[in-house]
C-alpha cells in the first residue's frame, strides 16, 4: 500500500546531531541482528513441504496464500530519492516488514509495518512507520498451475497511523484490492491487482478516493532464480500531490525452499513518484 516512500510532515525536533546519529545506529543494530537470525532460521529449514513464494520486492500482491498453519516474514531495506523544484532532494531510508499468517486454506492475515524510517530533505525525522492490517480471502483457486482458472482473492486493509509527518500522514486509510494470479504459457506468471482506497487528508478531516492498479510478470531464469517486471498506478493521495505511474524490476533467489533473498529497482514513468527506489531483503517461511 502506501509504504514509507514519500512521507509528509513536521520538522524534526529531536536531540543534537551527534546524539541523533548515535541513536540511529542503535536503532539499526537490532533490525540487522534480526535479519541475521532469520537467515540462520531459513537455512535450517524451519518449514517443510512448501516452497516460499514472496511478494517482495514487488508492489503487486499475490492471490496465492501462505499455507494454513504457517507464517511467512518478508523484510528488507529500502532507499528512495525524490527531487522537487526549488526544494532539497528528499531521501528516505527504511526497514520494511510484512508478516503473513496462514489462518486457513483460503484465508491469510497480513501485518505490515516499517520498524525504522529515516527521512532527510525539506523536513527531517527518524522513527517508526505506519502499521497496516489486512486479510486475503481466496474465493477461487487454480489447479496444478494450469492457465485456467486463475487464483482470485480479495484483500481489505486498514492503515493505522502510528507515524506523524513527515514519515506518515497521521491519518488512517482504508482500502480494498482484488488480487489475481495467472499461470501463463512458457512458464510465465502474471499477478494483477485492482482496487480503491480512502486516503485520510492531512489538511482536513475528510477522505480522498484513490484508484490502484498493478501488474507483474515473472519467470524462472535458472533453478531457484526468477526475475520480474512490474507496472503500477496510483491516483493522487493528497490534494497537493500528483498521480503516480511507476515501473519496477528485480530478482528473487530461493536459497532453500523456505528462504529467499531479493533485490529490486523502481522508477517513476509519469507523475510525482520517487526518482528511484532500491529494495533488497529476505523472506522466510516458518511452521509448515
Amino acid at each position: 500500500m502506501g509504504g514509507i516512500v514519500g512521507g509528509r510532515g513536521d520538522e524534526y525536533r529531536g536531540p543534537l546531531p551527534g546524539r541523533r546519529a548515535e541513536g540511529v545506529l542503535m536503532r539499526l543494530r537490532l533490525p540487522v541482528l534480526g535479519l541475521a537470525l532469520l537467515l540462520v532460521a531459513g537455512l535450517a529449514g524451519a518449514a517443510a513441504g512448501e516452497e516460499i513464494q514472496p511478494d517482495r520486492p514487488e508492489v503487486t500482491e499475490s492471490a496465492r496464500l501462505v499455507p494454513r498453519g504457517a507464517f511467512q516474514l518478508e523484510t528488507g531495506f529500502v532507499f528512495s530519492a525524490r527531487r522537487s523544484a526549488g526544494m532539497p532532494t528528499e531521501k528516505i531510508f527504511g526497514i520494511e516488514a510484512d508478516l503473513r499468517i496462514g489462518v486457513a486454506r483460503q484465508l491469510e492475515v497480513d501485518i505490515e509495518g516499517d520498524p525504522l524510517v529515516r527521512v532527510r530533505g525539506p523536513q527531517d525525522d527518524t522513527g517508526f512507520g505506519d502499521v497496516t492490517l489486512g486479510a486475503r480471502y481466496r474465493f477461487l483457486e487454480d489447479v496444478d498451475d494450469k492457465p485456467w482458472p486463475p487464483s482470485l482473492a480479495v484483500k481489505p486493509y486498514v492503515k493505522i497511523p502510528v507515524a506523524s509527518e513527515p514519515i506518515g500522514t497521521g491519518r488512517p486509510d482504508f482500502g480494498l484490492l482484488l488480487l489475481a494470479s495467472f499461470s501463463l504459457p512458457w512458464e510465465f506468471e502474471l499477478e494483477m491487482n485492482a482496487g480503491a482506497a480512502a486516503i485520510g487528508q492531512v489538511d482536513s478531516g475528510s477522505y480522498r478516493a484513490q484508484a490502484i492498479a498493478s501488474a507483474a510478470v515473472s519467470r524462472d531464469i535458472v533453478h531457484g532464480l526468477f526475475g520480474f517486471a512490474e507496472l503500477f498506478y496510483r491516483s493522487r493521495e493528497q490534494r497537493d500531490e500528483g498521480q503516480q505511474f511507476n515501473v519496477n524490476v528485480g530478482l528473487v533467489y530461493r536459497i532453500t525452499p523456505t528462504l529467499a533473498v531479493d533485490a529490486g529497482v523502481q522508477t517513476s514513468l509519469l507523475g510525482q513518484g520517487p526518482d528511484y527506489v532500491i529494495r533488497t531483503g529476505l523472506s522466510v517461511l516458518f511452521g509448515r
